[in-house]
């Protein structure tokens, strides 16, 4: 088995896994995804891929599978993790930052209220973390907008739509972006409407920073879709 594992210490590593299998092995079972698994490893130095020599399980997880949303949830986390864990590289932050995010969600947490917490902890360990501060001199009432491609909130002088992509801000959607941005332990207790409302302004500014939406963001949509179509 071909393993891609993501570590605390040296980024995202390749394991070749030689027997795994096998009945006998100790470790039938247990190489699963998001798993949390102590390896041990090793090989020639440089090396694409090395050997894994032996590995045991710590927690599977397994409340992840209970909820399509929330193993959606965990893909898009998983993705900005590797992305900002590359080979050979220290990712102790972002390790533990999916990490602690995989084992809330694993426990029940309220999924789009965490992921958006989450996200927004996220981009701030990738250095992508969204502009949500109005300038000085700024009108309180002014016409507020989101814009991927200015980097986050925009406040035109004019308050007409800004000339790149843009969505209109609510002083209350702003307000739980800055609450769940300072206090992201807090996320329960944000309304869910606007919670939504936050996840599809975050969703573009994923898309337009990697230049693609995260891959399992689609899935997000679909469950969104068929919970709120409910009787």
């Amino acid at each position: 088995m071909v393993v891609r594992a993501l570590t605390p210490d040296v980024g995202t590593v390749s394991l070749l896994a030689k027997g795994v299998n096998k009945l006998k092995s100790g470790s039938l079972g247990i190489l699963d995804t998001w798993a949390l698994v102590e390896l041990e490893f090793g090989g020639r130095e440089g090396a694409e891929m090395q050997n894994l020599y032996k590995c045991r399980l710590l927690d599977r997880m397994s409340g992840l599978s209970c909820d399509q949303q929330r193993l959606a949830a965990a893909g898009v986390l998983a993705e900005l993790a590797e992305l900002g864990s590359p080979p050979g590289q220290s990712a102790a932050a972002l390790f533990l930052w999916l990490q602690s995010n995989l084992e809330q969600l694993a426990n029940g947490a309220r999924t789009p209220s965490l992921l958006l917490a989450s996200l927004l902890k996220g981009l701030a360990e990738l250095g992508l973390q969204p502009d949500l501060e109005l300038q000085s001199g700024t009108s309180g009432g002014a016409q507020m907008w989101f814009s991927p491609a200015s980097g986050g909130l925009v406040v035109p002088p004019d308050g007409n739509r800004p000339d790149v992509h843009a969505r209109r801000l609510s002083p209350t959607t702003l307000a739980v972006l800055r609450h769940l941005r300072d206090q992201p332990q807090k996320h329960a207790a944000a309304n869910l409407g606007e919670v939504e409302q936050c996840l599809t302004i975050l969703g573009e500014f994923l898309h337009y920073h990697l230049e693609r939406p995260p891959k399992a963001w689609h899935l997000l949509h679909r469950r969104a879709a068929r919970t709120t179509r409910r009787p």
